[in-house]
């Protein structure tokens, strides 16, 4: 089994490119992204997106890459996050469970719990925080 990190990659979002080029850092080096959430943090487009990328050899570098992106402030690996997947069903009632409960017209937001963040901006190890 593969074991899953969860990246937040923050960055201004300029023209619908940027989510191409944050999923592209990790696509040319051919790794695969379970999940990808994106929400705005502020008036003026910055913009953080939550990813869950099976770890492999290349994920080290992939993360490297992805932090000398134009636009991406910073990259933050969580390292100890663990996922909630909660569901918001069509009437409004919000219940936790697997995304494979989700029917038609529901919305799956996947949120990590963690407690590890390691920053990295601009290919240099910013920060270690432990909340």
């Amino acid at each position: 089994m593969t074991q899953e990190k969860v990246v937040r990659v923050v960055g201004y979002y300029r023209d619908p490119g940027f989510f191409e080029r944050v999923a592209g850092a990790f696509r040319k080096l051919l790794m695969d992204i379970n999940w990808m959430q994106a929400r705005r943090i502020s008036d003026d487009g910055l913009y953080e997106i939550y990813m869950g990328i099976p770890y492999s050899n290349n994920f080290d570098i992939a993360i490297q890459n992805l932090s000398k992106t134009v636009d991406v402030e910073k990259v933050e690996i969580l390292e100890d996050a663990k996922v909630v997947t909660y569901i918001i069903r069509n009437n409004g009632t919000i219940i936790e469970g697997e995304p494979s409960q989700a029917r038609e017209y529901d919305i799956v937001v996947f949120r990590p719990v963690f407690t590890k963040v390691t920053t990295i901006s601009w290919g240099i190890v910013s920060g270690k925080s432990i909340y």
